[in-house]
């Protein structure tokens, strides 16, 4: 099994719903697809640790704190509303998780 896999199953246990949290990634995927973006190995990594950490706060019902949304500005309404698709999987996410989210996506469409 390769290292990335390993790391990979690693950052999913930590979710607290392994489950759920591999639906969620799945779901990602295909968003992912269908917007024909890829991510490399080390921004996959970093987005399934985003997506470990929202599983786990909607399954403790934490929320993060308020962001300052004008800092998001320059990040497109595409990646926003993709980052929004996917935080609807989970039930208790602070509605700004979207846009802390939507970063992974910004950033792989530079790729």
């Amino acid at each position: 099994m390769s290292l990335q896999i390993l790391k990979e199953r690693e950052i999913i246990g930590k979710s607290g719903d392994p489950d759920l949290c591999i639906e969620v990634l799945t779901y990602s995927k295909k968003v992912l697809r269908t917007k024909k973006i890829s991510m490399t190995e080390t921004q996959w990594l970093s987005f399934v640790s985003h997506v470990s950490g929202m599983v786990y706060r909607s399954i403790n019902m934490e929320a993060i704190p308020a962001l300052e949304k004008e800092i998001f500005n320059e990040v497109s309404k595409d990646s926003i509303e993709m980052a929004s698709d996917i935080c609807k999987q989970l039930s208790n996410l602070h509605d700004d998780e979207k846009y802390l989210l939507s970063i992974h996506f910004e950033t792989a469409k530079l790729n």
